[in-house]
């Protein structure tokens, strides 16, 4: 009987052993399932997720693309104070301007001589005058054919008019009592001197000895009036002395000044 009890508990522990052993099997299988299937996930997350790594790891490249950006601000040509010191050079242009300033002006006009006879030296009344001044003395102007003759024998005859100088020198200017000579200057410094009887006197034409000249400052000459282009506007006309007096080379051009001693 006891042989009998003691088989039955053994026969019942190993029935309750076995059916211990079945009912933890399918939780260590569940456990390894479920173990089995978190893997899985991460894994298919990790597939799923590994799309974005690329993305996430492209991230870091934005700011070297800023990066990029901002390397043209530190490259040379932010350093423009050297490149717009060498575009300084254009400061040049008014050496250009100055170039063009020691050309010539297109409008340049010719030098005009000035236009004033002056009287100087013994006299009350020093003159400087114009030529509209000279004309408007009507009470002393002198008109005529005068004859020359010069120094290679050749004659002619040219007609002035103008001012009878000894009246000019007496009721214009005021010549002094003590004035004994008379100097008559051309612009380029050529000089005929006379003696104050030689101004007075009334001059000859060899051809026709009736006819008598004063000596006179003319502005005019064969009906045309000289130029201020080429000089002072007068000249002084003298007659002949005498027969056979060589007049011409005493006509002198451009006078400045008239100047009493």
């Amino acid at each position: 009987m006891k042989k009998l009890l003691i088989i039955v508990f053994a026969v019942i522990f190993i029935l309750a052993g076995c059916s211990a052993e079945k009912t933890d099997a399918p939780a260590a299988n569940g456990d390894s399932n479920a173990a089995i299937e978190e893997n899985n996930n991460e894994i298919i997350k990790g597939e799923t997720e590994a799309p974005d790594e690329p993305e996430e790891a492209g991230k870091p490249e934005e700011p070297i693309e800023s990066e990029i950006e901002e390397i043209p601000e530190e490259t040379p040509e932010a350093e423009q104070p050297e490149g717009d010191a060498k575009v300084d050079s254009s400061k040049e242009l008014p050496v250009t301007a100055k170039t063009t300033e020691e050309a010539p002006p297109v409008d340049e006009q010719p030098v005009i001589a000035e236009n004033v006879l002056k009287v100087k030296g013994l006299v009350d009344n020093e003159l400087s005058l114009s030529l509209d001044e000279l004309k408007g003395m009507s009470d002393i102007i002198f008109e005529a054919d005068f004859y020359w003759l010069n120094n290679f024998g050749t004659t002619g005859y040219t007609h002035f008019k103008g001012v009878k100088l000894w009246d000019l020198l007496e009721s214009k200017a005021l010549i002094k009592s003590e004035a004994s000579k008379i100097s008559i200057t051309a612009q380029d410094g050529y000089i005929m001197e006379f003696t104050i009887e030689q101004v007075k006197m009334e001059y000859m034409d060899e051809t026709n000895p009736d006819n008598k000249y004063p000596m006179i400052i003319a502005w005019e000459e064969n009906g045309e009036e000289y130029s201020t282009n080429e000089g002072a506007p007068y000249k002084l006309a003298v007659g002949q002395k005498e027969p056979g007096d060589i007049n011409k080379p005493q006509w002198v051009s451009n006078i400045d000044v008239i100047i009493i001693e």
